[in-house]
C-alpha cells in the first residue's frame, strides 16, 4: 500500500506557516489561492479554474489538513494521472498528511487501503477515475464529512466539501 507515514499538525496550523512547510522558506501565496483555501474551510462550493501551474493542489493540501485537525473526514482527490499521484504523496508527507491511493497500478494493496480507510487512519485517498465505476470502491465507506477533489485533464481541480 503506498500509505504517507506523516504525523499530523499542530492545530488549526496557520496558512502561511502550513504554506512554508509545503513550498519551502520565502513561499507566498499566489493570488487567489488563499480565498479558494479560505472558502473550502469555510464550508463553500469551490470552484478552481487555473492554468497548470498555478498551484491548485496546493488548495486541497491546506484545505485537508486544516479540515482534518478541525476532525473533519478523508479528503478524495480524483486524478487521471499515476505519476501526479506519487509526486502529491510527497507533497502530503510535508503537510503531516497521511495519504494512500487506490488505482490500476497498486492493487495488491487495496486491502491495506481499505483497512486503514475504515480505521480513519487516512487523511487522503488518491484514486484514479475508473474506481469510481467499479463496484468494489462503491461499497467504500468513507467518514463523515469528506472533502472531493476532482482533477480531470482540462479542469484541473474541483473541490466540495460534503453538507455536514
Amino acid at each position: 500500500m503506498t500509505l504517507s507515514s506523516a504525523t499530523p499538525a499542530a492545530p488549526e496550523a496557520d496558512l502561511d506557516e502550513l504554506l512554508v512547510r509545503l513550498l519551502g522558506p520565502g513561499a507566498t501565496f499566489r493570488e487567489g489561492q488563499r480565498q479558494a483555501v479560505e472558502a473550502v474551510l469555510a464550508g463553500r462550493r469551490t470552484l478552481v479554474v487555473q492554468r497548470t501551474g498555478w498551484g491548485k493542489s496546493l488548495v486541497y493540501w491546506l484545505a485537508t489538513r486544516v479540515l482534518r485537525d478541525r476532525g473533519q473526514g478523508t479528503t478524495l482527490v480524483i486524478s487521471p494521472l499515476l505519476s501526479l499521484m506519487r509526486d502529491q504523496l510527497r507533497a502530503a508527507d510535508r503537510l503531516g498528511l497521511r495519504a494512500v491511493t487506490i488505482n490500476s497500478g497498486n492493487v495488491e494493496e487495496w486491502d491495506r487501503a481499505e483497512a486503514a480507510i475504515a480505521n480513519d487512519e487516512v487523511d487522503v485517498l488518491m484514486i484514479s477515475p475508473e474506481r469510481l465505476s467499479n463496484e468494489r470502491f462503491g461499497q467504500l465507506q468513507l467518514t463523515e464529512g469528506e472533502t472531493l477533489v476532482v482533477r480531470p485533464k482540462r479542469l484541473h481541480v474541483f473541490v466540495e466539501t460534503a453538507p455536514r
